[in-house]
Protein backbone atom coordinates (compact mmCIF):
# COMPACT_ATOMS: atom_id res chain seq x y z
CA UNK A 1 0.00 0.00 0.00
CA UNK A 2 2.73 2.00 1.27
CA UNK A 3 4.43 1.65 -2.47
CA UNK A 4 1.94 2.97 -4.61
CA UNK A 5 1.33 6.08 -2.28
CA UNK A 6 4.94 7.05 -3.13
CA UNK A 7 4.82 7.89 -6.99
CA UNK A 8 1.34 9.71 -6.59
CA UNK A 9 3.20 11.90 -3.78
CA UNK A 10 6.55 11.99 -5.29
CA UNK A 11 4.48 13.20 -8.52
CA UNK A 12 2.45 15.78 -6.54
CA UNK A 13 5.57 17.21 -4.53
CA UNK A 14 7.70 17.65 -7.96
CA UNK A 15 4.51 19.11 -9.50
CA UNK A 16 4.08 21.91 -6.58
CA UNK A 17 7.94 22.42 -6.56
CA UNK A 18 7.69 23.18 -10.51
CA UNK A 19 4.41 25.73 -10.36
CA UNK A 20 6.09 27.76 -6.85
CA UNK A 21 9.46 27.83 -9.00
CA UNK A 22 7.92 29.32 -11.63
CA UNK A 23 6.12 31.94 -10.14
CA UNK A 24 8.34 35.55 -9.95
CA UNK A 25 8.05 38.72 -8.32
CA UNK A 26 5.95 41.09 -9.88
CA UNK A 27 8.24 43.95 -8.93
CA UNK A 28 11.38 42.72 -10.00
CA UNK A 29 12.56 44.96 -12.99
CA UNK A 30 13.97 42.62 -16.05
CA UNK A 31 14.92 45.38 -18.48
CA UNK A 32 18.44 47.54 -18.65
CA UNK A 33 18.95 50.50 -17.24
CA UNK A 34 20.44 52.20 -19.88
CA UNK A 35 20.79 56.17 -20.33
CA UNK A 36 20.11 55.49 -24.13
CA UNK A 37 16.64 54.69 -23.18
CA UNK A 38 15.94 58.36 -22.09
CA UNK A 39 16.81 61.72 -23.21
CA UNK A 40 18.18 62.75 -20.22
CA UNK A 41 21.48 62.87 -18.46
CA UNK A 42 23.13 60.73 -15.25
CA UNK A 43 21.60 57.30 -15.88
CA UNK A 44 23.97 54.83 -15.99
CA UNK A 45 24.13 51.73 -17.74
CA UNK A 46 23.05 48.60 -16.08
CA UNK A 47 23.02 44.99 -16.73
CA UNK A 48 21.93 43.75 -20.06
CA UNK A 49 19.82 41.14 -18.37
CA UNK A 50 18.33 43.16 -16.27
CA UNK A 51 18.80 44.79 -13.05
CA UNK A 52 22.18 46.39 -12.29
CA UNK A 53 25.63 45.67 -13.50
CA UNK A 54 28.20 45.04 -11.24
CA UNK A 55 30.01 48.41 -11.24
CA UNK A 56 26.77 50.46 -10.53
CA UNK A 57 25.43 48.25 -7.61
CA UNK A 58 24.85 50.22 -4.08
CA UNK A 59 23.24 53.54 -5.60
CA UNK A 60 25.52 54.61 -9.07
CA UNK A 61 22.76 54.85 -10.90
CA UNK A 62 20.70 57.65 -9.11
CA UNK A 63 22.17 58.36 -5.94
CA UNK A 64 20.53 55.82 -3.32
CA UNK A 65 19.86 52.72 -2.97
CA UNK A 66 15.85 53.09 -2.01
CA UNK A 67 13.60 55.51 -2.29
CA UNK A 68 9.95 55.46 -0.93
CA UNK A 69 7.08 57.95 -1.45
CA UNK A 70 3.60 58.12 0.11
CA UNK A 71 1.48 60.96 -0.51
CA UNK A 72 -1.96 61.66 1.44
CA UNK A 73 -4.81 64.04 0.50
CA UNK A 74 -7.68 65.15 2.29
CA UNK A 75 -9.91 62.74 0.59
CA UNK A 76 -7.61 59.86 -0.03
CA UNK A 77 -4.72 58.28 2.01
CA UNK A 78 -1.82 56.83 0.02
CA UNK A 79 -3.23 58.74 -3.30
CA UNK A 80 0.76 58.60 -4.47
CA UNK A 81 3.16 55.71 -3.70
CA UNK A 82 5.90 55.43 -5.40
CA UNK A 83 9.00 52.68 -4.50
CA UNK A 84 12.57 51.80 -6.25
CA UNK A 85 14.68 49.62 -4.21
CA UNK A 86 17.95 47.58 -5.52
CA UNK A 87 18.65 44.60 -3.63
CA UNK A 88 22.21 43.15 -5.03
CA UNK A 89 22.03 43.67 -8.46
CA UNK A 90 18.61 43.61 -8.22
CA UNK A 91 16.14 46.10 -9.22
CA UNK A 92 12.32 46.50 -7.49
CA UNK A 93 9.75 48.81 -8.77
CA UNK A 94 6.44 49.70 -7.79
CA UNK A 95 3.90 52.98 -8.50
CA UNK A 96 0.56 53.80 -7.69
CA UNK A 97 -1.75 56.67 -8.28
CA UNK A 98 -5.59 56.32 -6.95
CA UNK A 99 -6.10 59.59 -8.35
CA UNK A 100 -5.05 58.79 -11.85
CA UNK A 101 -6.37 54.92 -11.28
CA UNK A 102 -2.73 53.79 -12.39
CA UNK A 103 -0.75 50.67 -10.79
CA UNK A 104 2.62 49.52 -12.48
CA UNK A 105 4.84 46.66 -10.96
CA UNK A 106 8.35 45.75 -12.25
CA UNK A 107 9.07 46.99 -16.24
CA UNK A 108 6.06 49.32 -15.97
CA UNK A 109 6.83 51.15 -12.57
CA UNK A 110 10.39 51.24 -13.84
CA UNK A 111 9.46 53.06 -17.03
CA UNK A 112 7.38 55.37 -15.05
CA UNK A 113 9.61 56.08 -12.47
CA UNK A 114 13.52 55.93 -14.12
CA UNK A 115 13.32 59.67 -15.70
CA UNK A 116 11.55 61.09 -12.19
CA UNK A 117 14.38 59.06 -10.32
CA UNK A 118 17.13 61.14 -12.21
CA UNK A 119 15.46 64.47 -12.25
CA UNK A 120 15.65 63.98 -8.24
CA UNK A 121 19.07 64.40 -7.93
CA UNK A 122 18.88 63.43 -4.28
CA UNK A 123 21.82 63.76 -1.57
CA UNK A 124 22.67 62.83 1.65
CA UNK A 125 23.01 66.51 2.86
CA UNK A 126 20.15 68.30 1.27
CA UNK A 127 17.98 69.86 4.47
CA UNK A 128 14.00 68.46 4.32
CA UNK A 129 12.73 71.47 3.49
CA UNK A 130 14.62 70.60 -0.51
CA UNK A 131 13.91 67.37 -0.22
CA UNK A 132 10.29 67.58 -0.38
CA UNK A 133 10.33 70.72 -2.22
CA UNK A 134 12.39 68.83 -5.04
CA UNK A 135 9.62 65.01 -5.24
CA UNK A 136 6.51 67.45 -4.55
CA UNK A 137 8.11 68.90 -8.33
CA UNK A 138 9.49 66.34 -9.91
CA UNK A 139 6.28 63.84 -9.10
CA UNK A 140 4.48 67.16 -10.04
CA UNK A 141 2.27 66.70 -6.27
CA UNK A 142 -0.48 69.22 -6.02
CA UNK A 143 -0.07 71.89 -2.74
CA UNK A 144 -3.14 70.62 -1.47
CA UNK A 145 -1.41 67.15 0.39
CA UNK A 146 -2.42 66.65 3.56
CA UNK A 147 1.01 64.59 4.39
CA UNK A 148 4.23 63.75 2.51
CA UNK A 149 6.71 60.91 3.29
CA UNK A 150 9.79 60.03 1.62
CA UNK A 151 12.23 57.39 3.28
CA UNK A 152 16.26 57.04 1.13
CA UNK A 153 18.46 55.14 1.78
CA UNK A 154 21.73 56.60 0.78
CA UNK A 155 24.69 54.57 -1.09
CA UNK A 156 26.89 54.59 2.58
CA UNK A 157 23.81 53.00 4.15
CA UNK A 158 22.49 56.08 6.04
CA UNK A 159 18.78 55.84 6.01
CA UNK A 160 16.78 59.72 5.91
CA UNK A 161 13.28 60.21 6.51
CA UNK A 162 11.63 63.07 5.45
CA UNK A 163 8.12 64.33 6.40
CA UNK A 164 5.91 67.34 5.53
CA UNK A 165 2.21 67.89 6.39
CA UNK A 166 0.15 70.11 3.89
CA UNK A 167 0.15 73.77 2.82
Amino acid sequence: MINKKFPLAAGFLFSSVLLLGSCGNEEQVTEPVTDEASDYDGVEDANPEGGLAEENVGGEVFGFTDFELDVDYPDQDDALTASYEEIRDQVEAEYEDKLSNETLTGNDAFDKLEPLLAELELTEDMSEEDVISKVTEVFNIDSNFESIEVEVTYPEGTDKEYQASGN
